[in-house]
């Protein structure tokens, strides 16, 4: 196998989950030495990512990359779904995400925080809620404004 480590371990996995229509690839993410170090492989699911689907992935990579490609130093592998600190991503993510509250930060720097309404190939629409003064209003957003989207947590 030829390219870097993460493009490898990235192309692997899409093969592996191709016949697997409600898994998808979120990002991978190559910290540390270019032949050692870790790799985090973050998965999602439309419904849900299942933690032995993570073991099970692990394990084929580790095989993979002990079979296929020769490294200096060791490396490990961690394979997770986003956390919610990590922005979405996919176009996937957010129609995953309707009906919650996120935070969406503009290329411009402004924020705006709201409920996900509806997604399309193009944007997005949410519902930023009123004020004792002000009605709710609704935005819709281009994903070319989109600087990153965030999901929010709410403890009420």
């Amino acid at each position: 196998m030829k390219g870097s480590i993460d493009q490898i371990i990235k192309d692997y996995v899409l093969d592996l989950i191709s016949d697997q229509e409600d898994l998808f690839l979120v990002d991978v993410i190559k910290k540390g030495k270019q032949s050692g170090g870790k790799v985090i492989v973050l998965l999602d699911g439309d419904n849900g990512l299942p933690i032995e689907k993570c073991v099970e992935i692990s394990r084929a990579i580790s095989r993979c990359i002990d079979e296929e490609v020769e490294l200096d130093e060791p490396m490990t592998y961690e394979v997770s779904s986003p956390g919610l600190d990590h922005p979405l991503k996919l176009v996937r993510q957010y129609h995953k995400n309707i009906g919650k509250s996120i935070k969406v930060t503009f290329k411009d720097q402004q924020e705006y925080t709201g409920e996900l309404l509806k997604v399309d190939d193009k944007s997005i629409l949410i519902e930023i809620p009123g004020t004792k003064k002000k009605q709710p209003e609704q935005m819709q957003i281009s994903f070319e404004e989109i600087l990153k989207t965030v999901v929010v947590v709410s403890f009420k």
